[in-house]
């Protein structure tokens, strides 16, 4: 076992995060890990709901809770973050279109899809 997971080892998703808000708040919590669950009307609820539905943020709060516990600042939980990205722990948006393919009814007319047009089009469906 390694010694991140020593850390993790019997520590609830719940309990792990109301430790880092506590010890960070939302705000420096949100400025390490950033999504929208902590930077926007955050709570415990909204965020443990995204974390247990998107792998690449629940391990990077692990990473702040293991540096939490190993006694680092936040600017050595930063660099633990970098190192994170640059092992490629968030998945690509090519993996993720891989787990679930995209729909397209024709060739694309420029290099990048609307979102708002695919939602209009998947609603207009229904």
């Amino acid at each position: 076992m390694s010694n991140g997971q020593q850390h993790l080892q019997g520590i609830t998703l719940e309990t792990l995060l109301t430790q880092l808000v506590d010890a960070f708040g939302w705000k420096t919590l949100g400025e390490l890990v950033r999504i929208n669950c902590f930077r926007s009307d955050p709570s415990v609820k909204s965020s443990l709901k995204f974390l247990r539905k998107t792998p690449w943020a629940r391990a990077q709060v692990e990473a702040v809770f293991i540096g939490l516990q190993e006694g680092e600042n936040t600017q050595q939980i930063r660099q633990r973050l970098k190192a994170m990205a640059g092992t490629g722990s968030k998945p690509s948006a090519a993996s993720s279109r891989a787990k679930k393919p995209a729909q397209q009814k024709g060739p694309r007319q420029s290099g990048t899809a609307d979102p708002w047009a695919q939602a209009r089009a998947k609603n207009q469906q229904q």
